[in-house]
């Protein structure tokens, strides 16, 4: 499933544990990419509700129990690549598909997997892979993503700020303020997203080139961000990622607690129920739940040899 044209060097390794990001030249073969393609195609569905609205489509778990995607978590280069890159036991645990169209969709602003990663602790390692099926250009029609190196600005502080929300929402509301989504929406939002922050993040931002069989590897507490597809040949950018979290990381309900508020207040409903369902006592390792049972062992990315 892995190219045989891609390699990783001591000093790819070194970049990622600096800038917490790094792309993948052609890690995926053809095949991979064209199951990736797919399967995510197949699934994706237009949003139903507030969460996702940026995009055309969009689908929490795709894939997770897939017999290919499942068969890359043993795949020995791999397996070395993320221990490597992660210094850590990592596990698959969600797929996600992302689908942009032309001139229209702009996608998720600046932001860090709060919603992905929000079933276990913010401190907690977890980790993206975002392969684009379709060509980006950025010096073209561009559709891929921005981000920034937390060397220069680590996004963990956002998951404090999410954890605020809730209990400040509910005291204002309690309070006799008519609080709505539109609220909530700014008052997510704006902490990266001001047209001041905004222009500070895009200045300092990365934006690469992608071909099928590159992607994107980067770790929970990298800001990023879309970036709009605009005029040219191709009519919707479809995108796979694959999530992983460390096989240590604790469950904190306080923190899905929080999550859950504004999906039940705001019509905010990620589409997935991974983070009640992965877990439910505080501190109990994710690793462990019965959710897993049955998979776990394919989830599980194979130990290097030595």
């Amino acid at each position: 499933m892995i190219s045989p044209e891609f390699s990783l060097s001591e000093e790819d390794v070194a970049g990622f544990k600096k800038h917490g990001f790094l792309k993948f030249e052609k890690i995926f073969s053809d095949d991979t990419v064209e199951h990736m393609r797919s399967l995510s195609g197949s699934q994706v569905a237009p949003p139903s509700d507030n969460y996702g609205s940026g995009f055309s489509k969009l689908k929490y778990d795709v894939g997770n129990d897939d017999p290919e995607i499942l068969a890359l978590m043993a795949d020995p280069v791999f397996a070395d690549t993320m221990a490597r890159l992660t210094g850590t036991d990592v596990f698959f645990t969600q797929g996600l598909g992302f689908e942009l169209e032309k001139n229209k969709s702009t996608g998720f602003p600046w932001h860090v997997g709060t919603q992905s990663f929000g079933f276990q602790r913010r401190e907690d390692p977890g980790f993206t892979i975002w392969t684009p099926l379709c060509p980006i250009d950025p010096e073209g029609q561009q559709g891929g993503m921005k981000y920034v190196s937390k060397d220069l600005l680590s996004g963990e502080f956002v998951y404090q700020h999410i954890n605020l929300l809730p209990g400040y929402m509910q005291s204002e509301i309690a309070g006799g303020r008519d609080l709505g989504f539109a609220d909530f929406n700014v008052l997510k939002n704006s902490v990266l997203n001001s047209p001041e922050m905004t222009r500070i993040l895009d200045h300092y931002a990365v934006e690469d080139s992608f071909e099928p069989g590159d992607a994107l590897i980067f770790d929970k507490y990298v800001m990023h961000r879309s970036v709009k597809l605009s005029e040219g040949p191709i009519p919707s950018r479809l995108a796979y990622a694959l999530r992983f979290s460390s096989v240590e990381s604790r469950y904190d309900k306080n923190r899905v607690d929080a999550l859950a508020y504004p999906r039940v207040t705001f019509d905010y409903d990620v589409g997935s129920e991974f983070n009640e369902k992965v877990a439910s006592a505080d501190g109990e390792r994710v690793y462990d739940s019965p959710y897993f049972d049955g998979t776990r062992e394919a989830r599980t990315l194979a130990r290097p040899a030595g």
